[in-house]
């Protein structure tokens, strides 16, 4: 008999591949779904849906009401450029209102899927960032860097007051499902040829299926008030944007640009694209920021504790393409 699980976010890339990952372990998933989501990535699975949304305090406790593990993958993500202040605010009201329902519901385990972001920067070069390094930003601006380290405070707090909440942090995961789409833009972009420059830098990339078995690893052995990086291959972005224009079979990203000129340039088009094309970039310029905070990270405390997967990533950008084309972004 499984486990009775509810999914936030199970729209989005993670949250889909984990509602995929818990069905086939044999959980019973239910999901909370906006009625604005589109739904077309959950049509015809075995779950059971609750209208509402991280606002709505009454649809999350019915969201709730009876389940045991809660996984949050809908953190707050600004749609545009905001204050900080006001994109703070919204994120902890949120964050707040899902720790409210599940200590209501008294379930066993929320696992919270914060960002790679909030990890901070070793004071040594040598040194290979782990979860013991503090978020810290030269962005204080940025309405996705400070909600996100904001939201991930506010569970470890809850978790020293006795919530059970395990923080996973997944570094830049591909494949399939990513309908919005997230981390596969990059991936759209090479195969596209609209991408012929890049912002070189360290990364780390991980399958999100792998990320989705971390999660339920730590569902089930994660310690409480804990965080746990979830990645695999430590690499570069010239080395990653190469072997995606290799398995997509066009030519890569040529020229590195410096991250001044394309941080703001990203901000001028961001504008131009709201205010004269009337619709949304297809990279927000607070994005563009968020990429310096990427870097290699020391995987093995979760490698040790939570015993995840990590499979070769290039099935997973293989998949992630196939996907595209059979859904027509491509």
């Amino acid at each position: 008999m499984g486990m009775k699980a509810l999914v936030l976010g199970a729209t989005g890339q993670l949250g889909n591949n984990l509602v995929r990952a818990l069905l086939a372990k044999g959980d019973h998933v239910r999901v909370l779904v906006r009625p604005t989501s589109k739904l077309q990535t959950l049509i015809g699975l075995d779950i059971k849906s609750v209208v509402g949304d991280l606002k709505d305090v009454e649809s999350l406790a019915l969201a709730c009401d009876g389940i045991q593990d809660v996984y949050h993958c809908a953190g707050y993500y600004p749609s545009r450029t905001i204050p900080v202040r006001a994109a703070t605010t919204q994120a902890l009201k949120e964050i707040r209102n899902v720790i409210d329902a599940a200590t209501r519901a008294s379930i066993d385990r929320l696992v919270y899927a914060s960002t790679l972001t909030t990890i901070g920067f070793p004071k040594d070069p040598n040194v290979v960032a782990n979860e013991d390094h503090q978020f810290a930003s030269g962005y204080p601006d940025n309405p996705y860097l400070m909600p996100k380290a904001a939201m991930e405070r506010e569970v470890m707090d809850a978790a020293k007051a006795g919530f059970p909440a395990v923080v996973v942090n997944p570094t830049l995961f591909f494949g399939p499902y990513d309908s919005k789409p997230t981390s596969g833009t990059q991936i759209v972009m090479i195969a596209k040829g609209l991408m012929p420059g890049y912002i070189d830098g360290l990364v780390n990339v991980i399958d999100v299926r792998d990320v989705a078995s971390g999660m339920i690893r730590a569902a089930e052995r994660g310690q409480i008030g804990t965080r746990y990086i979830l990645g695999n291959w430590n690499t570069t972005q010239k080395a990653l944007n190469s072997l995606i224009a290799k398995i997509a079979d066009v030519s890569g990203p040529l020229v590195p640009l410096p991250f001044e000129l394309v941080r703001y340039g990203s901000k001028f088009g961001e504008w131009a694209f709201r205010n004269i094309f009337k619709t949304a970039p297809p990279v927000p310029g607070f994005f563009v920021e968020a990429i310096r905070h990427m870097q290699h990270y020391d995987c093995s405390k979760a490698i040790r504790e939570l015993d995840y997967p990590r499979s070769p990533i290039e099935p997973a950008i293989r998949d992630a393409l196939t996907w595209f084309r059979d859904n027509r972004y491509l």
